[in-house]
């Protein structure tokens, strides 16, 4: 038995998982790279909001998102970044799931009923959530009692 690969079927394939690969990850704005627009589970969300230049960027675009989540820490309500994070419908199937969400995460979703799940240094947070597809809600994580990281450099957090 003998296949043949035909150049017609090889060009549609590549081209296929050209765009399929390019379809992952779009740069929300071209000024702002590491604020990036992505889909999952069929959900477009905008992930970002480390530094001033992102949180303000993402503030300007804000009432185009339905579902819009911040996370924050201790005390002095610094922003969280690295939560996992899982939106589900109301009937539990998972509409959104991040490994490292935050500190500012918006979702496009349908109006409906959801359930929000945050988890952050251990320690799990939920809010249900009702979108009525006429204004969008935010949403607020808090985990106050998280201990401040050393700085990167290896100095001792003082």
């Amino acid at each position: 038995m003998r296949f043949q690969t035909t150049s017609r079927g090889a060009t549609l394939g590549a081209i296929t998982l050209a765009v399929l690969m390019s379809a992952v990850t779009l740069p929300a704005r071209a000024q702002d790279e590491l604020i990036l627009l992505e889909k999952a589970h069929a959900t477009t969300y905008e992930n970002g909001g480390i530094g001033h230049s992102e949180q303000e960027a993402m503030r300007k675009t804000a009432k185009e998102w339905p579902l819009r989540m911040v996370f924050s820490a201790r005390k002095d309500n610094e922003f969280e970044a690295g939560v996992k994070l899982l939106v589900t419908d109301d009937r539990g199937a998972p509409m959104l799931v991040l490994n490292s969400a935050g500190p500012m995460t918006y979702a496009k979703l349908p109006p409906g009923k959801y359930r929000v799940t945050a988890t952050a240094n251990g320690m799990t947070e939920s809010r249900e959530v009702t979108l009525d597809g006429k204004q969008g809600r935010d949403v607020f994580f808090h985990w106050a009692g998280t201990p401040k990281l050393a700085p990167a450099s290896g100095a001792s957090a003082g």
